[in-house]
C-alpha cells in the first residue's frame, strides 16, 4: 500500500525481494546497483522510505489473517488516515466477530467503523483522495442516519462510518465513550487498531439483528440469531446492555438467552426514534424523521430529500458520467413518486 493516495500494488520478483529486505531494515548497499535502482523505484511509487522514523514505516511482516488481503489493507489504510486526521476510530462487525467466535462467516463485503459524531464527515473528506466518495444523504450528519457510506472506487471495498447504532437510548457521543472504554487491541496488515470487547461486540451484533428493516420489525430468524450471540458470550453482556440503555430492543433475545436469569426490562423505554424506524412507508418515515433533525438543519434535510445533490444522484443511478439533464429527470421522478406515495397514505 503506497504512502500517498493510490491503489494496492502487487510486487513480485526483484521488487518483492528488495521490499522485504527494506521492511526488515536491510537496505541494499551501493554495490548492489540493480537493487538500489529497484529501491529508488519503490520510493517513487510510495512503497518504500529510507527514513526509519517515518510514520508509515513497518518493521515486521505479519501474515494476513483475512481471506481478502485487499480488505485487510483497507482496514490499515483507514486507520492511518484517521490517525492523520486526528479521528478516534473503532472497527466494528466484520471479521473481528468471526475472530471472537461470534460469527461463522469470516469475510464481509465492506468495512465498518465507528467514530464520534461529526468525525464521519472529516474522515470522509480525508478518504476522498484515496478514491472513496461519501454518499451524502438527506439525514447525513444527524442522529437519524447512523452511518455514512463511503462508496468504493478502484479499491472495490465500501466503508460504513458509524456515528451511532440503532436500538440504544444513550446519546451517540456517550455510546462511543462506552465503546472505546473497553475496546481491545488488534492489528490489520501490521497496523494497530481498536475493536470492541467480546461482550460489547455481542451486544452490537444483537442490536444489528433486531433493528427494523424498511419499517418492518425484526423477523423470527433475526431474534433467534440475536439470542444465540448473547447466549454465546453469557451474562457479561448485561452490563453493556444497561450502559447502552438498550434493554427495550434486546428484551426478547435476552429473555430467550437467559430465561429467569434475564433482567426485567418490561418497563424499559424505547429509543426516541424507534416508532419512526417502524414506519413502513419510506416517504412517510423520512418526513417523520425530520423532527429528529435540529431546527436549523431541517430545511436543508427537506431539500435533500426531494432534490438530492448531483453527486448523490450519480451514485444512486450508478452512472458516474450522468449528464445534468439525466440527473434533473431522475430528480423529477423522485419528487413525483414521493408525492404519490404520500397521497396514497392519506
Amino acid at each position: 500500500m503506497p504512502i500517498q493516495p493510490g491503489h494496492p500494488v502487487l510486487l513480485f520478483g526483484e521488487g518483492a525481494k528488495v521490499w522485504r529486505h527494506m521492511a526488515r531494515g536491510d537496505a541494499p548497499t551501493p554495490a548492489e546497483s540493480e537493487s538500489v535502482e529497484v529501491m529508488k523505484e519503490l520510493a517513487e511509487m510510495g512503497l518504500a522510505v529510507e527514513d526509519p522514523a517515518h510514520a508509515a514505516r513497518i518493521s515486521d511482516l505479519p501474515r494476513p489473517w483475512l481471506s481478502s488481503f485487499t480488505h485487510e489493507l483497507v482496514y490499515a489504510l483507514l486507520q492511518r488516515v484517521a490517525t492523520s486526521a486526528g479521528v478516534e476510530l473503532v472497527f466494528i462487525k466484520g471479521p473481528t466477530l468471526h475472530a471472537q467466535g461470534l460469527r461463522d462467516r469470516e469475510h464481509s463485503g465492506d468495512v465498518d467503523c465507528w467514530v464520534r459524531p461529526g468525525d464521519d464527515l472529516r474522515l470522509a473528506d480525508a478518504m476522498r483522495a484515496w478514491g472513496w466518495t461519501p454518499l451524502i444523504l438527506p439525514f447525513t450528519g444527524t442522529t437519524v442516519s447512523h452511518s455514512l457510506t463511503l462508496v468504493a472506487g478502484e479499491w472495490g471495498c465500501a466503508i460504513d462510518v458509524h456515528t451511532s447504532f440503532p436500538g440504544m437510548r444513550l446519546r451517540p457521543g456517550e455510546a462511543f465513550d462506552v465503546l472505546i472504554d473497553d475496546a481491545e487491541a488488534r492489528a490489520f496488515a501490521g497496523v494497530p487498531v481498536l475493536t470492541p470487547s467480546r461482550e460489547t461486540h455481542a451486544v452490537l451484533s444483537a442490536l444489528h439483528d433486531m433493528r427494523p428493516y424498511n419499517g418492518a420489525a425484526a423477523p423470527e430468524y433475526a431474534v433467534t440469531k440475536a439470542t444465540a450471540v448473547l447466549r454465546t458470550v453469557g451474562r457479561g453482556v448485561i452490563p453493556i446492555v444497561d450502559r447502552f440503555d438498550a434493554g427495550f430492543v434486546l428484551r426478547a433475545p435476552l429473555e430467550r438467552a437467559f430465561g429467569e436469569d434475564a433482567p426485567d426490562y418490561s418497563r424499559a423505554l424505547p429509543p426516541a426514534d424507534w416508532s419512526m424506524r417502524l414506519e413502513e412507508a419510506t416517504s412517510l418515515r423520512h418526513f417523520k424523521a425530520l423532527r429528529f433533525v435540529p431546527i436549523q438543519h431541517r430545511l436543508r434535510a427537506l431539500i435533500r430529500l426531494m432534490w438530492p445533490t448531483a453527486e448523490t444522484m450519480r451514485i444512486a443511478l450508478e452512472e458516474p458520467q450522468a449528464t445534468g439533464r439525466r440527473i434533473f429527470l431522475a430528480r423529477v421522478r423522485r419528487v413525483r413518486d414521493s408525492v404519490r406515495k404520500l397521497a396514497a397514505r392519506r
